[in-house]
This record gives structure tokens, sequence and C-alpha cells, in this order.
């Protein structure tokens, strides 16, 4: 068992590099491909999944003694999808400008030196001019002592700081494993395809087992997702070929509607994304409805702002505080996930006498799992003191710096319980993080100026969650579970993943930039850093009450949400919908996933649920076929420099 967990991850570990050059070139120098991490799971680690399968085919005919068993599948899959989110543009690439901008784009006229650059250390950031110019302008190298020299210590800071960040998320994902994966038993519709797929063991080769690959279900769904992604794909080559323009960004009904209150409600967009359709399918049909029925209320709160009179703020989300109903849906959520294991927890009080084990009794393993908890609560004390200590040292008060960290992972636990109880592809919460509600709640003024300034530098991690690793590695352990195979690998893997991510990144990363220019990903650094400045040009001393009322609202709705599902049958709305009503990307996606809820429906109505099961190799089929030939045309277009859109959910 040591020997095959071994095995997978070094390959996984000679793989993380090949897939984070895949990632940045995608996004580097001209930003021309699509994103990889909007959605989960991601289509980059699928189809490198899908090519170790296709490898193992040809073990099995040549080597059968080394084809790659199902769970080292999973942890090569797992480590991949960890190393995804880390290097993605929602991490660890707007890391890297948010370190140099500050500098560069500093004027007379915006005056950010003195407002804010003073505040920013050293040696987390990138100052020397001609080393920065270098990086944003390209045609030069990384490799010249002088630009070493820039990066070197903070990038050195800063991936200590990343691998303590995420080792607290997997200490917290050991805590709650045993409850969300064995007892509960919650549906995790996201790791569907990759479950399906992980199937080919050297023993069901063999036997000639029935796998989701031998099934005509399964290829007429590819034939369909793929051969639209095709066409688009040489419609963007060939200006000739029509392309088939069923996508969201092709249709939206807003340009329509010019009048007020209506227009209010911001972009309207109606389209059918073969992947998500089948992302949908295998949500629990409550959970999707919800996400559309939300959706319309987020409209209709902007629509009667509006009409109250507020027409600008409303526009723009603040009046009726849609991002703070957000965080306090999250923070409402991961209340309820705690308390939903908390008489498990209480009841053996971690196995505390034989008589409370009795009353509830565990297997083995999750018996040991409570003996153990000591170690992974030790670990999240421990890293968010770690935490605490590094930020204080970078100049944020030591209790501000203690209550970020207690929130952030407040809500990444929310985050986490969303995509595993829901399984929405895309959970996208923009300016929700304690970066954005601390400031905007408690005032800049109160919170200090140097507190913000050194909080806006953490906003590389908190502007948007849709490539948030923590659910990928509770999905993990859930992979795990299902395939029969051991937990106690997969810990050792993510932390090396984690460790190679982060190494291989920046050294990937500036040899890239330097090369082509790393002007790309500038704007989420600007957006941060203008908000920063507009908060200390314009401070107020007053508390946001309002914003403190949207949260509890938040807070208290998903609570009222949740009440209702425990103790009345008819009421079928879940919580979770209400968090995510708010992001732009359900904008984008809310048709697909209403339109899967209808196919789910209508198959389980008319056709029970042998038809339903009969129906998934077809929409496994949906997800796999756009995310190979998407993943094939990004391929292309890197190596012929041209923007390839396919059509697709990215």
């Amino acid at each position: 068992m040591l020997r095959l967990s071994a095995r997978a991850t070094i390959l996984g570990s000679i793989l993380i590099p090949i897939n984070c050059y895949w990632l940045i070139i995608s996004r580097q120098p001209y930003q021309y491909q699509p994103i990889p991490t909007i959605i989960s799971p991601f289509f980059n680690v699928i189809f490198i999944l899908l090519l170790l399968v296709i490898f193992n085919q040809v073990l099995a005919r040549f080597l059968p003694r080394s084809v790659l068993n199902r769970e080292e599948l999973i942890i090569i899959y797992v480590m991949l999808s960890v190393a995804s989110a880390i290097q993605s543009f929602q991490m660890m690439q707007t890391l890297t400008t948010m370190m140099e901008v500050p500098f560069r784009r500093a004027t007379v006229e915006n005056d950010w030196k003195n407002l804010f650059g003073k505040y920013i250390p050293s040696w987390l950031s990138v100052s020397n001019k001609k080393s920065v110019m270098a990086y944003y302008q390209g045609d030069s190298t990384f490799y010249h002592w002088p630009h070493i020299a820039s990066w070197f210590m903070p990038a050195i800071w800063w991936s200590g700081f990343i691998i303590v960040l995420v080792f607290v998320m997997h200490c917290i994902t050991l805590c709650i494993r045993a409850n969300w994966v064995e007892h509960e038993r919650l549906s995790y519709p996201i790791i569907q395809l990759p479950l399906a797929m992980s199937h080919q063991t050297r023993l069901s080769i063999r036997s000639n087992h029935k796998s989701i690959f031998s099934q005509n279900a399964l290829w007429f769904g590819v034939a369909i997702s793929g051969g639209i992604a095709l066409v688009n794909g040489l419609a963007d080559l060939f200006p000739t070929i029509p392309p088939i323009k069923i996508h969201p960004k092709n249709h939206n009904l807003s340009q329509y509607i010019t009048a007020q209150p209506w227009r209010s409600m911001g972009a309207f967009r109606v389209g059918v994304v073969a992947p998500v359709i089948g992302l949908a399918f295998f949500m629990p049909l409550d959970m999707s409805i919800s996400c559309v029925f939300f959706f319309f209320l987020s409209k209709v709160q902007r629509i009667v702002a509006v009409s109250l009179g507020a027409q600008q703020v409303a526009y723009s989300g603040y009046l009726v505080y849609l991002n703070q109903q957000s965080f306090g849906a999250l923070a409402g959520i991961t209340v309820i996930a705690l308390w939903s294991g908390h008489k498990l927890i209480s009841g053996t009080s971690i196995i505390r006498n034989s008589r409370q084990a009795q009353l509830h009794p565990l297997d083995r393993e999750t018996k040991k799992d409570f003996m153990t908890l000591k170690w992974p609560l030790l670990g999240i004390v421990l890293g968010i003191i770690i935490l605490s200590i590094f930020m204080w040292k970078a100049g944020l008060s030591i209790w501000l710096a203690l209550l970020f960290f207690i929130l952030y992972y407040f809500i990444s636990l929310g985050v986490a319980r969303f995509r595993a109880e829901m399984g929405v592809p895309l959970h996208d919460f923009h300016f929700t993080g304690p970066d954005q509600m601390l400031p905007s709640i408690f005032s800049p003024r109160r919170l200090g100026y140097k507190n913000i300034s050194i909080m806006s530098m953490l906003g590389f991690f908190n502007f948007t969650y849709r490539a948030h690793p923590q659910p990928h590695q509770i999905e993990g352990y859930a992979l795990l579970n299902r395939a029969k195979s051991h937990y106690s690998l997969l810990f050792p893997s993510v932390m090396i993943a984690l460790v190679v991510g982060v190494v291989s990144f920046f050294w990937i990363y500036l040899h890239v930039a330097y090369q082509h220019g790393g002007s790309s990903l500038e704007r989420f650094a600007h957006v941060v850093y203008t908000r920063l400045a507009n908060w200390l040009t314009g401070p107020s001393d007053d508390i946001d009450y309002g914003g403190l009322l949207a949260i509890g609202t938040g807070f208290g709705a998903v609570i009222w949400f949740n009440f209702m599902r425990q103790y009345f049958l008819w009421w079928k709305l879940h919580p979770a919908g209400y968090a995510i009503s708010n992001s732009l990307d359900i904008n984008h996606f809310w048709f697909s996933i209403l339109v899967g809820f209808f196919l789910k429906y209508l198959l389980i109505k008319y056709g029970g649920i042998k038809k339903y099961q009969q129906a998934q190799p077809f929409f496994l089929g949906l997800i796999l076929g756009e995310y190979t030939i998407g993943s094939i045309w990004t391929i292309v277009g890197n190596i012929i420099h041209q923007q390839i859109f396919f059509g697709g959910s990215f």
C-alpha cells in the first residue's frame, strides 16, 4: 500500500509542474484561453485523468502488473485539483501582481506611494523598478541575478504562508471528514465523473468489467457536447464555418430591457452550457431549483430598491447589500454544518466513555478518527497562530489578524459544505471575504490605515472563492470512501502536492512572465488597491449598520430555511441556493441548471430511479465531451497563440 502511495505521489508531483505551465501559459501573456479553474471539476484535471486512463489501457496490454489502480488515480486527481486551485488566477497568479502593482502603478495623480505604499513591507513585495518593469513588459529573462534577488525573499515568505494556509484547511477537513463523508453521506455531485473514470483497475480491465467507457450513452453525450465544442473551435479558426451560438454570453436579454426599474437587475443571460447541464443533473432536485429561485430573488431585490428611489446604489448592489447577505448566508451554512456533527461528537465525547459510545456506535475507523482529533485540532490552532504572527510581523494588529483568519476559515468551511451538499459547479463569492467585510462594516478609520493596507494584500485568496482548495480536499476523502479505499494515504500526498505546487508556480510563472510580460492579471490587483485607495481617501467613522443588518439577514434567513426543511416536508428551498444567488457566474449558468433540473425531474417522474440511473452515463458524457475537446483547443491555442472560443463553460 505504501509502495502504491509513493508511486501515485511521485507521478502526481511530476504532473503538477506540467499542469502549472498549462494554467499559466493559458493566461499569460495574452490572456487568450479559457480558464480551467472557474467550474469544478477543473477541465484540465479531468483531461489529465482521461490521459491516465488511456495510459492504463496500454499498460494493461503490455505491462499488466504496472497498471495504476483506482486508489492511485484518485490520489493523483486530488493532488492535481488542489495544486490547480492554488496555482490558479484566483490565488497565486493574482498574488504575484499584488506584490508589484502598488509600486509600478503608483503615480503623482493617485498618490498610492503616500497613501499605502509606505505600509507594505519590503519583504512581502517587489519594488525594484527595473526588475518590475522587465517583469511587466517581457522580452527579458528571469535568470538575471537582480531579477531573482527581487523576487526570492518575497516568494519564500509567501510560499510558507500559503503552505500553512492550506495545511490548516486540511486539518479542518480531517475534523469533519467522518461526519460529512461517512455519517451524513452527503451527495458530492462534483465527484461523479472522476469516480466513474477512476474505475479502471488491473482487475476490472482483466475481467472485462463494464466500465463507464463501454457504455454507448456516454459516447452519445460526448458526441453532442464535444461536437458543439469542435464546431465552435473550428469556427474561431476558420470564419467561414458558422458557430453554434448557444452560450449565455451570446444571449443577454437585458439589452432589450431599457426602462427602470427593470433594467436595474443587471445582466440577464439565457443560454445552455452542456457540461453545466450534466453537472446539474447530479445535483439534488431541491438544490438546483433553489439556485434558480434565489437567483431571481436577488434580481427582485435590485428592482425593488430602484422602485424605492435608490437607483445608482441599488444597481451596484450596495443598498440591498447582496455581498453582505452572501457573507451572512455562508456563515449560517457553516453553523448548520457544525451543528450537524455536534451530536455525533458530543455523543461520543470524543469517545469519552464506553456507555456513550454504545449509544452512538461508530465503526472502528471513525472511532480512531475521533480519538486522534487532537492532532488536527492542534494543527488548526497552531496554524492560525502562525498565520496571525506572520501578518502581525507584516504590520497587522494581532487581534485583527486572529479575527481575519477565524472568519476566513469559517467562510472556507461554508464553501466546502456548500459544494459537498449542493454540488453546484460554481461558487463565485466576489467581495465576500473578511478583507472586504471588516473594513466596509467597521470603517477604515476605526481599523486604522495600516491595518486595512496590510489586510488588502490578502485579497489574492479572498477576491473570489471559485477555485477554493478545501472542497477538493473533502471531495478526495469522499472519492476514496466511495471507492472503498484507505484514507491515510491522502494527507501526505496532498501536502506534497501543496509544496510542489507552490514552489513550481513561482519558478514557472516568473519564467513565463519575464519572457512574455506579466500584465494579464494586473486588473485584479488594481481593483483591490483602487478599493483600498478609496477607503483611505474617503473614510468614515460610522459603523455600517446596514451592512451588519444584511449579514444578520443572510445568516437568519439560512437558519430559517434550514428549520423549514427540517420540520416541513413540503418546503423544498435549500439555504445554500440563497448564498450563491448574487454570484457573477450564476447569471451565466442558471438556465443550464434549470434545464438539468427539468431533465432529471422528468426522468424520475416518468421513468423511475432505473431510468435515472441508466441516463447517468449520458450526462457524464456531456461533461467529458466538452472538457476533452475544450482542453485540446486550449493546447492548440497556446501553440498557435490564438484565442479559441469553443462555446464552453469557461
